[in-house]
């Protein structure tokens, strides 16, 4: 009987030990994850260089503000912000939207229901898409009169992008753009005075750049950008500098963004 008392408590111990081994094993299991919202930054050139109101730009610009939105938009929490690119594109937020619309549980229901509940879902998120869509196009149509449209800071978009990123937002970037930086600073970028000759110095130049803001945008990784240039097919290299694009997909992979 001494044997039984004395093993006994150790066969009890070593239950207890396995079931709460199992139970810290399978907590995280019954965990639900939270969902990862999306998050799409809207870049807009308002300086000079870029004339938003053309023909063809007006109607590249407003086909692909359509789709990002279209893409973009999927669930409720899922975000739309509008940046206008200028001499101050750090304080150049115009418009930061958010989808509201959810399904809600469907629970009990019949099938009939539950495809009546998901056509309204659809059908008012579509229309919030709409909506989103309409008021980066009218954003897109607004002239900029002041004198902030002399310059263009696009650097400073990256601390949109990585502050979203930080959020823990999926960030997709749009640069709606020429990408002609052009900032009289010291250290900076004119490429209205001085636009790089070729794509081996434009290569060379962000290298270089690159280097001097390294590690300000740890994020950068996690996003991914696209530029939509305003220039036709046709457009001549004077007009359309291919070595400019260049730069900027040189800088930005330096910068270790995911996808350009």
């Amino acid at each position: 009987m001494k044997r039984y008392f004395l093993l006994f408590p150790v066969l009890l111990w070593a239950c207890g030990g396995q079931d709460s081994q199992q139970a810290q094993t399978e907590t995280p299991a019954t965990e639900t994850a939270s969902a990862v919202h999306a998050s799409t930054l809207v870049f807009l050139d308002k300086s000079l260089s870029v004339n938003a109101n053309k023909a063809f730009v007006t109607q590249k610009y407003t086909k692909a503000i359509n789709e990002l939105v279209q893409s973009g938009i999927q669930n409720a929490g899922d975000e739309v912000e509008v940046w206008l690119l200028h001499e101050n594109t750090a304080k150049g937020k115009a418009l930061e939207l958010t989808a509201h619309s959810e399904m809600g549980s469907t629970e009990g229901m019949s099938p009939t229901d539950i495809e009546a509940a998901k056509t309204t879902y659809d059908l008012s998120l579509q229309k919030e898409r709409t909506g989103f869509a309409k008021q980066i196009v009218d954003q897109l149509e607004i002239p900029n009169d002041s004198k902030s449209n002399q310059q263009t800071d696009i650097r400073a978009s990256l601390d949109a992008i990585n502050q979203k990123v930080s959020e823990g937002y999926s960030v997709k970037a749009y640069f709606f753009s020429d990408m002609v930086e052009s900032m009289k600073e010291a250290g900076r970028r004119d490429f209205h005075r001085t636009p790089p000759a070729s794509s081996t110095e434009a290569e060379l130049w962000a290298k270089s750049d690159a280097k001097t803001i390294l590690g300000k945008y740890p994020n950068l990784p996690k996003a991914s950008i696209r530029m939509v240039l305003p220039f036709e097919p046709t457009a001549s290299s004077k007009i359309n500098n291919p070595a400019i694009s260049e730069y900027w997909k040189v800088l930005f992979k330096e910068l270790g963004v995911g996808s350009v």
